[in-house]
């Protein structure tokens, strides 16, 4: 997937600096598998702008810490409670339309998975 950082509309240019600024970071640091330095990352752009999709997404790929979606989307079975994250659904719930599209087919193979069971 590639990655396309973005901070909510109405953020000041030099919070959004900051918050960008994190996002990269925190997403380089989820490749390299440092995961606890991620979510320091993702914590420290939600205090700039806690409406960034981005930054709850990331966290919820700390909370399984996952590398990238990829891991995400080929192995939803392990993760099929990720919709039930409180990151997951803040993401969907500030993404915008874009962001929301990518989101929600990334999920789609877990929200699949999930139709059969019975909780």
């Amino acid at each position: 997937m590639k990655r396309t950082y973005q901070t909510s509309s109405n953020l000041p240019e030099s919070e959004k600096i900051k918050v960008l600024n994190e996002l990269k970071l925190g997403y380089l640091n989820l490749a390299d598998g440092m995961f606890e330095q991620a979510k320091i990352n993702f914590d420290l752009a939600l205090q700039y702008d806690d409406k960034c999709a981005d930054a709850w997404w990331g966290l919820m790929l700390v909370k399984f810490q996952l590398r990238n979606e990829d891991e995400l989307y080929s192995n939803p079975m392990t993760y099929k409670m990720a919709i039930y994250l409180p990151e997951c659904e803040k993401a969907l719930e500030v993404a915008d339309e874009n962001q929301k599209k990518i989101y929600e087919g990334l999920l789609e193979r877990i929200r699949t998975i999930n139709i059969g069971d019975n909780y």
